[in-house]
């Protein structure tokens, strides 16, 4: 598929930013936290940096949105912003395990336009730009058919505040588990999104999430024939705290679930 250049930019920059993950990947010698249990990496910080540089050198005025933020990503009035995630899924990664990815989008004023993640320890390329449809490994994908909640596999996440403020997220976690086949975690967000466009997962919702969490899958997503809302049915999503991202089919069944105000079953 032959997408535009701010795309072929994206896929570019994942590759740097992959270069760096693989060299570092089970040998790391330090972690620091940002939190509790929110860890950060010279992985993370050099990937990002490998990103940034290779877009700036394409794209010198245009804005930057970076997990790792640093002085020198001063935004202007430019109406393209990337949103970037260096490493998503670094708890994973600072265990050894190969569910991360790099999560690459465009912003063109309010909404995103192109998007990669790239899982490289597995080897999976998720590419979509605006209009031009959503791919695996230059494999076109599309979300799955399942019709019924019962027959759904759905994943979600757990914010890191989930130990100071569980209630509402383990309440979610429970009654959804009870209307579906099953349910998973696997500690990337932009992995959850991705194997929801390309039908692996049904659905993926999460509350607390950033919008480098959340914006090349959002592209990723629609143009694989996803829904994307938050939790009350809204467009508040890239910059608000909650996301909801199904088949399109199962949405509305989602929503009353996460929506439920009387007993917990």
């Amino acid at each position: 598929m032959k997408f535009g250049k701010f795309t072929d930019v994206a896929v570019e920059s994942a590759h740097k930013g992959a270069e760096v993950l693989l060299k570092y990947f089970n040998n790391i010698k330090k972690i620091e936290y940002k939190g509790r249990i929110d860890p950060v990496t010279i992985a993370d910080k050099t990937s990002q940096k490998a990103i940034v540089d290779n877009i700036k050198q394409y794209f010198p005025l245009h804005n930057i949105i970076a997990e790792e933020q640093d002085s020198t990503l001063a935004q202007n009035s430019n109406d393209y912003c990337w949103i970037i995630d260096p490493l998503d899924g670094t708890v994973n990664y600072v265990h050894g395990v190969p569910t991360f990815a790099i999560s690459i989008g465009l912003k063109y004023k309010n909404e995103i336009i192109s998007g990669v993640i790239y899982a490289p320890a597995l080897k999976e390329m998720f590419v979509a730009q605006k209009g031009k449809g959503a791919y695996l490994n230059n494999k076109k994908i599309s979300v799955s058919k399942i019709k019924d909640m019962v027959r759904a596999l759905p994943v979600t996440g757990f914010p890191y505040y989930v130990k100071e403020k569980p209630t509402r997220v383990i309440k979610n976690f429970k009654n959804i588990m009870l209307e579906t086949q099953g349910l998973r975690r696997f500690g990337a967000a932009a992995i959850d999104l991705a194997y929801v466009a390309c039908g692996r997962f049904d659905f993926f919702w999460e509350e607390g999430l950033k919008p480098w969490d959340v914006a090349a899958g959002i592209v990723i997503l629609k143009e694989a024939g996803g829904k994307i809302t938050d939790f009350s049915g809204g467009k508040d999503f890239i910059f608000g705290k909650t996301i909801v991202a199904s088949n399109k089919i199962l949405h509305k069944d989602i929503l009353k679930v996460l929506n439920e105000t009387g007993k917990s079953k």
